[in-house]
């Protein structure tokens, strides 16, 4: 791995973190169409639909991995805000709400802007943006059995919260591993969970200090091109990839991946899909990694993959050209 700069070694000091993040926890996003996305997030993807909060037109899917995989809100409702499809912003679970209070009011203390702290009511969230302006929620379950609380159609009202306004709950409220995965039978995928993301950054090395010092992941992976970077939680994931876009390119979210089971149910889910006449954008076949990406029905992209090697020091030798397709 690459020796960071004297900038980025000072960011990914333990003591300089205000979080520690276990995983990416899921991504949200803004659609057009709710219907149409829920759709093809159940029928094609295979996440199973969890619930949906008509007030916000927003929907949710998981397959027991966590309360939901994949977040949408549509664009037309109020927390789309008319904003185009895209990210609408990336989930970094915590262990406790102890930890979330404690990372936030060190986090204050220091200047760090927030853009809205919120009660979801089986969880507790302080909402931060990078150097390129995507949303970052950190937020810890606040309740255990999210499946009996977040079912059909939620219309609970969301009080007003910030951190510290209630005793912080102590407990570690994520599902311990393994969860108990379901499958959509009928989906063409069918997958493990949502695992990461990878984002073209304007400056990669502004974004590894946000995303080490501010949102508290380990930088696991900066080669010497400095092309790109790998970063994870405490669970020793890559969650995610940071890739220094071209020249005069907008910063954005080239793709989320979801981690399938193996190889052969990736294959089999691919025959699945040719035979009902869709074709995948692009197949990677890659020592580190085999893939399959899909645009959803708003183009937005989606990397269905299994890992082939986990040692991050491997990951190191990624063809720059190559890296956004195979990160």
């Amino acid at each position: 791995m690459h020796a960071p700069t004297d900038a980025v070694r000072d960011a990914t000091q333990p003591d300089n973190r205000y979080f520690r993040p276990r995983r990416l926890g899921h991504v949200n996003l803004v659609i057009d169409n709710l219907d149409t996305s829920m759709r093809f997030y159940r029928e094609i993807v295979g996440f199973e639909e969890a619930y949906r909060v008509l007030a916000i037109q927003g929907g949710f899917l998981s397959n027991g991995n966590t309360h939901h995989d994949i977040g949408m809100v549509a664009r037309a409702g109020p927390s789309g805000r008319g904003r185009a499809p895209g990210l609408n912003h990336l989930a970094f679970e915590l262990e406790t709400e102890v930890d979330l209070v404690a990372g936030y009011e060190r986090a204050i203390r220091d200047q760090v802007v927030f853009q809205r702290t919120l009660d979801h009511d089986i969880a507790h969230s302080a909402y931060c943006a990078d150097p390129d302006g995507n949303s970052c929620e950190l937020y810890a379950d606040v309740v255990r059995d999210w499946r009996n609380a977040r079912t059909g159609s939620v219309t609970k009202p969301k009080p007003a919260w910030s951190p510290g306004m209630t005793q912080p709950c102590t407990e570690c409220n994520y599902d311990p591993p393994p969860p108990e995965i379901r499958r959509v039978e009928h989906a063409v995928f069918h997958p493990v969970r949502t695992k990461h993301a990878t984002l073209a950054m304007a400056r990669i090395e502004d974004s590894i200090r946000f995303y080490t010092q501010t949102i508290g992941l380990d930088l696991l992976v900066y080669p010497g091109h400095r092309a790109y970077a790998l970063l994870g939680g405490t669970c020793g994931e890559r969650n995610i990839a940071l890739i220094q876009a071209p020249k005069d390119t907008p910063a954005s979210m080239h793709h989320f991946g979801v981690e399938m089971f193996s190889e052969a149910e990736l294959d089999a889910s691919v025959a699945r899909l040719q035979a009902d006449g869709l074709i995948a954008e692009k197949a990677v076949d890659h020592p580190l990694r085999r893939a399959v990406f899909l645009r959803d029905p708003d183009g937005l992209r989606l990397q269905l993959f299994v890992d082939r090697i986990a040692e991050p020091p491997l990951w190191a030798d990624v063809d720059p050209q190559q890296a956004a397709w195979v990160l």
